[in-house]
């Protein structure tokens, strides 16, 4: 952007931008001026926006051919963007100039589409590396060079006593649990071949293996079903040691939504809260108004009670319901009460006391919570 401009000395001195209309004076000491003030307050990316206009307003430009222009350094306009900013405050320009104009616009033009076919190319030749593709080269060059250069090398020497630990390899490599797999599908290959050679199976493999004695194919058998072993503790302990996906609890708002329950019952006289505040809390009291069941829902725990569906969840054993012979005296104790003057409340409720299901439904008041 150009320098912000309030009424200041640089007024005084420079004075306003300039602007031209045909009672002006186009002579070479006011073009002068004209290129000092624009100097002071413009840097070369403050005059492209008028650049990229003339070449839409005179050369016809689209946003795709203006979008290449858009490609260059701001400072590749230096011939023309004073002179063109001057061109749409007025200045007369004669015709050899404005063709100059776009000349040098053209010119960049084709300078712009050269580094945009350099950008292509390059993302084209740019070569993406799959993550299971950096474990597979990273295999390659760690355990099976180790695989190569012990155990198939002591082969080719007659010595078939080489040990190899593949899960004390794994842990010196610093390889994963998903290069398990990858190291032993590049072990399989092998194995099936000896294995079929072992058991003439197939006569291609036999004769590849005619070599070998039995016994010696038996002890490379033994090898790589030692090697599998390790890979199979190798997996175990990855999946063991893998820390399980914490899930996201839910917000009070999303675990009662689709709970249903009654908001206000005429004939109690009583109201609903709000169902936001039971997620969370240590105890609440439900009241069914055609069964005329109290609930109380307790939990002691630091997570609280929590709404599923419509069903409460999360509750303790010393939740517990009971239906009411005189709910218009026992409700409003149970509005107004402490929890500790609620509990003499139970005692004198002389109905048979059970456990509560946490089902929660249309007959349902949300009588009250404590956090």
């Amino acid at each position: 952007m150009a320098r912000k401009r309030g009424a200041t000395l640089e007024d005084k001195y420079l004075g306003p931008e300039p602007l031209y209309d045909e009672n002006s004076e186009f002579t070479n000491a006011e073009y002068s001026r004209a290129n000092n003030w624009y100097n002071y307050f413009y840097k070369n990316k403050d005059y492209l926006p008028t650049v990229y206009q003339f070449a839409e307003d005179v050369m016809g430009y689209n946003k795709k051919k203006i979008s290449v222009l858009r490609k260059l350094k701001d400072w590749k306009m230096m011939k023309i963007h004073k002179p063109i900013k001057l061109y749409y405050r007025g200045w007369k320009f004669d015709d050899a100039s404005i063709e100059r104009f776009k000349d040098a616009i053209n010119e960049a033009y084709k300078e712009g589409l050269k580094i945009k076919k350099e950008v292509e190319e390059k993302k084209k030749n740019v070569v993406v590396i799959t993550p299971a593709e950096r474990t597979r080269r990273k295999v390659i060059d760690t355990i099976w060079h180790d695989w190569d250069s012990i155990i198939v090398e002591g082969w080719f020497e007659g010595d078939y006593t080489q040990k190899f630990s593949a899960y004390n390899r794994f842990k010196m490599h610093g390889l994963k649990g998903n290069a398990v797999n990858i190291f032993k599908s590049m072990l399989d290959e092998e194995y099936q071949n000896i294995k079929e050679a072992y058991e003439k199976t197939c006569e291609q493999c036999v004769e590849a293996y005619s070599h070998i004695t039995k016994g010696n194919k038996k002890k490379i058998m033994t090898q790589f079903e030692k090697t599998f072993e390790d890979l199979e503790k190798l997996k175990l302990s990855f999946k063991s040691a893998r820390s399980p996906r914490a899930r996201k609890p839910k917000s009070s708002d999303q675990q009662v939504a689709r709970l249903k329950y009654c908001q206000e019952d005429i004939d109690s006289k009583l109201v609903s809260i709000n169902p936001v505040l039971i997620p969370g809390s240590k105890k609440l009291f439900v009241y069914n108004t055609k069964q005329r069941r109290l609930t109380e829902y307790c939990v002691d725990s630091t997570t609280g009670l929590q709404v599923s569906g419509t069903t409460i969840k999360g509750f303790d054993e010393s939740s517990r319901t009971a239906t009411l012979r005189k709910p218009e005296d026992v409700l409003p104790l149970i509005l107004s009460k402490t929890e500790k003057q609620i509990e003499k409340v139970w005692d004198g409720i002389t109905t048979k006391i059970n456990k509560p299901t946490g089902r929660i439904n249309a007959d349902c008041i949300l009588v009250r919570v404590f956090q």
